[in-house]
């Protein structure tokens, strides 16, 4: 029974492990994506206006390219996948820690209830970085009046 308890254990952590470096991956390609578009389409706007008096079109163009460096910047900062992948990928890396400790018969994983307090610390982790998250994006959605130190 100790056996099954502690492949339950690790499978716990495995799972977690998982699901928090998807979620960082993600948060990264996106950040990634959002980031590389932004820089590249705001490079080419003062070079696509040096064909203004060859082609007609070109001003539809510019206009539009600013308008997607305006999307993309605004969704950057609406979903905050940097800051997500960083908390994501932080977490992973705790976990992976607690994982060695755990392989390795290090304290406090060298003790009888090891396998209980694998879940424990897993669980721990895990809310704390969803009170993180929680946290975190109600700030970013918080409005500036809305700052009870803005009016002292």
């Amino acid at each position: 029974m100790i056996k099954n308890k502690g492949q339950h254990a690790m499978q716990y952590l495995k799972d977690s492990l998982k699901y928090y470096d998807k979620k960082s991956i993600s948060c990264k390609r996106w950040y990634t994506a959002l980031i590389s578009a932004d820089v590249i389409l705001s490079a080419f706007i003062p070079f696509a206006t040096l064909f203004f008096d060859d082609y007609a079109n070109t001003k539809f163009i510019v206009a539009l390219m600013g308008s997607l460096v305006t999307i993309a910047s605004s969704v950057r900062a609406k979903f905050a996948f940097q800051e997500d992948w960083v908390e994501y990928r932080t977490t992973t890396e705790i976990l992976k820690y607690h994982r060695y400790l755990y392989d390795t018969l290090s304290p406090p994983y060298n003790k009888k209830n090891k396998d209980e307090l694998l879940i424990t610390k897993v669980n721990e982790i895990c809310m704390n970085e969803n009170k993180c998250w929680r946290d975190m994006k109600l700030n970013n959605s918080k409005k500036p009046d809305e700052d009870p130190d803005s009016s002292i």
